[in-house]
């Protein structure tokens, strides 16, 4: 089945469609995404990424007609920004 993955990564964002398993698991995907944007496979990602450059991020998957999943860094929701950070 066809998936569409979007992937971002440090800034940068593309879509990559492949056939495979919708249930394969988190960490087959990332090696699947990182070898596709290594290859070059993947338009709006450089493909000088290093070696394991998604084994820390996130899946989220949104199945129906069109599987679509979405590889992105994680994102500390709820966290406060250190007062240094904050504007103002």
């Amino acid at each position: 089945m066809n998936v569409l993955i979007n992937i971002t990564y440090q800034g940068q964002s593309g879509n990559y469609l492949v056939n495979m398993d919708p249930g394969l698991d988190d960490a087959t995907i990332k090696n699947i995404c990182e070898e596709a944007v290594r290859a070059g496979e993947v338009a709006g990602i450089s493909p000088a990424i290093p070696k394991n450059a998604f084994a820390n991020f996130v899946i989220d998957r949104f199945h129906g007609d069109q599987p679509r999943f979405v590889v992105r860094p994680k994102v500390p929701f709820g966290v406060r920004p250190h007062p240094a950070e904050q504007l103002g």
